[in-house]
């Protein structure tokens, strides 16, 4: 890495850069990563996005990050975020695939560097989607592990209860070397040769982008005819998660927020404001109610995963928004760009199921559509290897 690469950012993809070592040897030598801003590096900027905090400086490196040094990877700097993780667009970053087209959010910083060949991978925080989707606008690899999976210490909160530490990455090799890093599992290639059981989503409910929904079927025939078992599966209720979804991150954030005096406030990123003045008009109700749907949810996901190795679903349930755009059309509804961006990644956090995303080797889009792979609880290892498999049986 030398100065020159330092100092090319055309994306405005971060808000800091400075190498730091990692170890001398480890599995991750040679390989060099990005870390959001809302993730601890030892005196680096630690602004979360917001204009309040624009010259914090974190006092401690986070423990994800001690780990992935510790491995051997080298740091070269802190990426853009939405503010306080709040949004889904990254906007003051470009997307250096479709420049017309946003970057994604809220880790859209990590995913413009890496697309841009800056760093290998980059680290960032999954909300609802948050490493997920920016993966998918840019053409990128993906993965949330399980929550808790992952120590969150370090990390400036949105919502601690479905807050996961991510990785974005340029392809999947990469990506499962990092993530077995991450989540502390051994460095070997777990790539099954036995036939899996797949479940491919079907959307009952209408919501996907045509394109999508016939793409799912190419994917369930192809993976069929190259011996899985495969089965098509509804997730009942998609049209409400994402209601559940903002209600529970809303409140959890207000919270957070609390202490602020109206001047504070004034001076956090405009997602963060908006968002929390939305929250003002939550009810107690409200709130109980969406973490009651949250619990049923989750208790059928797990009958669901029971005997599925994996569930694949699109990323994006809609096309990629352009830049500017304030809402897009999902199942015929006009809504807000975050609420369409949202909606099939946010279940995973709220079930807190790991996934791994990735471009579909079939689309010949650009980017290309983008796959989110879901397994059971705590099955992070051996979902890179799935992924894998199935990459590998859809080229």
């Amino acid at each position: 890495m030398n100065d020159r690469a330092l100092a090319i950012d055309p994306d405005n993809a971060f808000v800091e850069k400075k190498i730091i070592a990692g170890a001398e040897d480890g599995p991750l030598s040679g390989l060099t990563f990005g870390v959001k801003d809302n993730i601890a590096v030892a005196d680096m900027l630690f602004t979360a996005g917001h204009p309040l905090f624009d010259t914090r400086r974190a006092v401690k490196t986070a423990p994800s990050v001690e780990s992935l040094l510790g491995a051997g990877a080298d740091f070269i700097g802190m990426t853009h975020t939405d503010a306080g993780g709040f949004g889904a667009i990254t906007p003051q970053t470009q997307n250096p695939v479709v420049p017309t087209h946003i970057v994604g959010g809220s880790s859209g910083g990590s995913a413009a560097a890496v697309a841009r060949g800056a760093c290998d991978f980059a680290v960032g925080t999954d909300t609802g989607g948050s490493v997920r989707m920016p993966a998918a606008c840019t053409g990128l690899t993906a993965f949330k592990p399980t929550y808790g999976r992952v120590s969150n210490d370090g990390v400036w909160p949105l919502t601690p209860q479905l807050d996961h530490v991510g990785i974005i990455a340029r392809d999947l090799d990469i990506l499962g070397r990092a993530g077995r890093v991450l989540i502390d599992a051994p460095d070997t290639d777990e790539t099954p040769d036995a036939a899996l059981t797949i479940g491919v989503e079907i959307d009952k409910a209408g919501l996907f982008d045509p394109a999508y929904a016939a793409e799912l079927d190419i994917i369930a025939d192809t993976l069929a005819g190259a011996g899985h078992t495969v089965s098509r599966v509804p997730i009942a209720g998609r049209e409400n998660i994402a209601e559940a979804h903002g209600i529970i991150v809303l409140s959890e954030a207000a919270a957070i927020y609390a202490d602020l005096d109206a001047d504070q406030r004034g001076r956090l990123g405009k997602a963060a404001a908006a968002g929390l003045r939305h929250a003002e008009n939550l009810t107690e109700e409200a709130v109980q109610a969406a973490w009651e749907w949250t619990r049923a949810v989750s208790s059928r996901m797990a009958t669901t995963m029971t005997d599925l190795d994996v569930l694949i679903s699109p990323t994006l349930p809609i096309a990629l928004p352009t830049v500017g755009a304030k809402r897009v059309n999902l199942g015929g509804e006009e809504v807000p760009v975050v609420v369409g961006m949202a909606l099939l990644t946010c279940l995973a956090n709220l079930t807190g199921n790991p996934v791994v995303t990735l471009p579909n080797p079939r689309s010949s889009a650009t980017p290309p559509s983008s796959l989110q792979l879901m397994g059971k609880l705590g099955s992070d290892a051996e979902l890179f290897g799935f992924a894998g498999r199935i990459n590998m049986d859809l080229q």
